[in-house]
């Protein structure tokens, strides 16, 4: 038989992984079990999903860019940077 308890740090390398491929029923197992105990994994597993959710969805979302500002806003921009870089000096 298998170990099947696994540690936190155990744990998120295996959410991590389990996000790339399936793991054996052992695996799955334990991190199911573990999860039903910490709080902080869960937190992490979330964060993860989280995390995959955003980037699955970055080819869909309009860019940011800055040529999507006004002509003005874009001089007053500078302006402020300019400005800021001289009082640094």
């Amino acid at each position: 038989m298998r170990h099947w308890i696994f540690s936190c740090k155990q744990i998120s390398r295996l959410l991590s992984e389990s996000m790339d491929r399936r793991l054996p029923l052992y695996k799955r197992m334990g991190i199911r079990f573990h999860l039903m105990m910490c709080v902080l994994c869960r937190r992490y597993r979330k964060q993860l999903l989280f995390i995959r959710s955003l980037l699955r969805q970055e080819g869909k979302a309009p860019e940011f860019s800055c040529h999507s500002l006004s002509e003005d806003a874009r001089k007053r921009i500078l302006d402020n940077l300019k400005k800021q870089q001289g009082e640094k000096k």
